[in-house]
C-alpha cells in the first residue's frame, strides 16, 4: 500500500437508500487528540481511516500535519467478504487485511484516528491489528478510537466521520454490521496494555471515547 491518501469504494451496502442523516456529536476525545498534537514545531504525520475527506484533509493540515487517509472498514469487507466475522479467524485472510490496510514503515505517524473500526474485528485479529497500529506509532504518538457504550445492541451503526471543528464531529451511517463482542473498559485496557496510557472520556450518546498514547 503506498503511503498518502488512498480512496476506496465502500464495499458496505447502506443502511438506507437515503444515508445522508449525519449527527453532529460533541467529542471532548477528538478535542484531547488536537492538543496532543499542537507543538511549537508543527508538522506532524497524521493517519485518517475514515476514507479520504476533504473536510478532515483541510482541518489537519491547516495546522501544519500531513494526512493520510485510508478506508479500513472497506479493506475489512473486501478481506473478508459476506461472512464477516467467520473469514476472520483464517490466517491468510486476516494477514491479507493487515498487508492491506496497515503495511507502513514503523513509527510512521504522531496521530492516528482510528475511530470505531476495532469494535467490528475480533479476537485474535483485533490484537494483531492493535499491535501493527503501535508499531506504526511514533514514541509519545496518540491515536482516538471508538466504541459502542451500548450492551444490549444487536447491530452496529458504521459510519463515516467528518470533522467539524476541534470538538465536533458529523457522523453519517453509511451501513450495519452484527456484534460478535460487547467491548467494556476492562477489554480495552487490556487491549492496549502495552501502551504508556489510556484515556476514556464519558459520554451521553452510545460511543465510548478512548484516546490511547504509545
Amino acid at each position: 500500500m503506498k503511503f498518502g491518501s488512498v480512496a476506496r469504494v465502500n464495499p458496505f451496502k447502506p443502511t438506507s437508500k437515503d444515508p445522508s442523516g449525519s449527527l453532529s456529536r460533541h467529542s471532548s476525545g477528538f478535542d484531547q487528540f488536537c492538543a496532543a498534537l499542537q507543538v511549537p514545531e508543527g508538522g506532524m504525520s497524521v493517519l485518517d481511516m475514515s476514507g479520504a475527506s476533504q473536510a478532515n484533509i483541510v482541518f489537519l493540515t491547516s495546522f501544519g500535519h500531513r494526512v493520510s487517509s485510508d478506508d479500513i472498514m472497506a479493506a475489512m469487507q473486501q478481506s473478508f467478504g459476506d461472512n464477516f466475522h467467520e473469514n476472520q479467524q483464517s490466517a491468510s485472510n486476516a494477514q491479507r487485511f493487515l498487508d492491506q490496510a496497515l503495511a507502513f514503515p514503523d513509527n510512521s505517524f504522531d496521530g492516528i484516528l482510528v475511530w470505531d473500526a476495532l469494535q467490528f474485528l475480533v479476537p485474535p485479529l483485533i490484537d494483531q491489528v492493535v499491535a501493527q497500529f503501535l508499531r506504526i506509532m511514533r514514541p509519545k504518538g496518540v491515536m482516538l478510537t471508538f466504541f459502542s457504550a451500548s450492551e444490549k445492541a444487536s447491530t452496529l451503526p458504521i459510519y463515516s466521520y467528518r470533522i467539524t471543528d476541534r470538538k465536533t464531529l458529523s457522523l453519517t451511517p453509511r451501513a450495519a454490521a452484527q456484534r460478535i463482542q460487547y467491548y467494556n473498559n476492562r477489554f480495552v485496557e487490556k487491549l492496549f496494555e502495552n501502551a504508556s496510557s489510556v484515556k476514556f472520556f464519558l459520554t451521553r450518546d452510545h460511543l465510548r471515547e478512548v484516546l490511547v498514547r504509545k
